[in-house]
């Protein structure tokens, strides 16, 4: 009897070791997945720290947001960033200088002659003869002369590689214009048209709109004259910068009576609306155009927000497909460069986007590559858009950045 106590005894003790042994060996395992089936077994998922998360795929680990977005200074060279630096640096007097400027119907060589002799910016002009200018202002910088200018006169401006500031029709641009410039300007359009997007697609309605709309117009009599004429006038009663697209014959403006506490735009619409002529509102400047220009304008702006629209649907789908993007410690370009690849897109990043320092370690896993892109967003401000057949990746802090 006691024999058969001591065998029943060792076998129970065996039972109870087998399972503290298997439970060992079994029971994380068993845990991890009652956890990811939602707990039917009665476990409870640990907290982790904030910079992980977990899903399907495990852990993913991400740089802090604020850490993550900042420049990594052993980033790889990235060519358009050299072109970024050196352009910025040819531009750097031209945003810091203010100057005033009467022009009318001032030969354009004469205007970048003064830009030279009495402001010391340095500028040199192609095929530019022949084009004259009329415009006032007072005290705005003058990158912002330049480009009103540049447009009034169907011109554009660009930074050669020996760091010179040109001025030449859009006709020359390959002649003289690096292939880096090219590559920038196509930054630059889809930088504008992501925060159209981002806006929904309206235009938000620039401060200066509500100047024109709260500053009164002294009450005094104006003769008839032409459109030059009513510049002037309007330039010694406000602290406000007026343009006109050049024109062969402007029409003569109707002598108006005084009409005491009339607003800007009130006076404006009052004057022009009789010869067909009407106002647009900018950033900086109040341009003076026919009604038919700005009509052909609003035309084209609707245009393309039904493009927008569609062009949103079509990402949107698009970033359904199933990609496999992942692994351990790798930077933004990696998984820029594995995302575009997975989805048979070419990759076009812009030069702060490139330099982040932001890591990322996930598993490498069958997702949507919408949830790859937000995975990225944890870890560093982005923009990801699909444009013209390429997966961007744009710093958002960029988009109102001066150009």
């Amino acid at each position: 009897m006691k024999r058969f106590l001591l065998v029943l005894f060792a076998a129970a003790a065996l039972g109870a070791i087998s399972v503290v042994i298997l439970r060992a060996r079994f029971g994380a395992k068993e845990m991890e997945e009652d956890a990811e089936e939602g707990g039917r077994k009665g476990t409870r998922e640990k907290r982790g720290p904030r910079d992980f998360s977990k899903g399907k795929g495990g852990l993913v680990v991400t740089t802090d947001l604020e850490k993550g977005s900042l420049l990594d200074p052993d980033a790889p060279g990235f060519p358009l960033a050299d072109y970024v630096d050196m352009r910025d640096a040819a531009l750097k007097p031209w945003r810091e200088k203010l100057i005033d400027a009467e022009w009318e119907a001032r030969p354009l060589a004469e205007v970048l002659a003064e830009l030279q002799s009495a402001h010391g910016l340095s500028i040199r002009g192609i095929g530019v003869e022949g084009g004259e200018v009329t415009f006032r202002c007072e005290q705005m910088s003058a990158l912002a002369v330049l480009d009103l200018v540049s447009r009034l006169s169907d011109l554009v401006w660009i930074v050669n590689l020996a760091g010179e500031l040109l001025l030449l029709p859009a006709a020359d641009l390959t002649t003289h214009a690096p292939p880096a410039y090219f590559d920038l300007i196509e930054l630059q359009r889809v930088r504008v048209a992501v925060l159209e997007d981002r806006n929904a697609g309206g235009a938000r309605e620039p401060a200066l709109a509500k100047t024109l709309r709260n500053t009164a117009v002294a009450a005094r009599q104006v003769p008839a004259g032409d459109i030059a004429g009513l510049l002037n006038f309007l330039s010694q009663v406000s602290e406000v910068t007026y343009v006109m697209r050049p024109v062969e014959n402007p029409p003569t403006l109707p002598a108006l009576i005084p009409m005491e506490g009339e607003s800007i735009d009130v006076f404006l619409g009052r004057v022009l609306d009789p010869v067909g002529y009407t106002f647009l509102v900018n950033a900086d400047s109040v341009e003076i155009l026919s009604k038919e220009e700005k009509e052909a304008g609003e035309k084209a702006a609707a245009a393309r927000e039904e493009e927008r629209k569609g062009r949103i649907e079509t990402e949107k789908e698009f970033l359904k497909k199933e990609v496999v993007v992942g692994g351990e410690n790798l930077s933004i370009r990696d998984l820029a460069t594995e995302l575009s690849r997975a989805l048979d897109r070419p990759l076009a990043m812009d030069p702060r986007s490139w330099r982040r320092a932001a890591r990322y370690s996930f598993k490498a896993i069958e997702r949507p590559a919408h949830e790859v892109i937000e995975i990225l967003k944890k870890g560093t401000r982005l923009e990801v858009t699909l444009r013209d057949g390429k997966l961007w990746f744009l710093a958002p802090e960029d988009f109102h950045k001066e150009e």
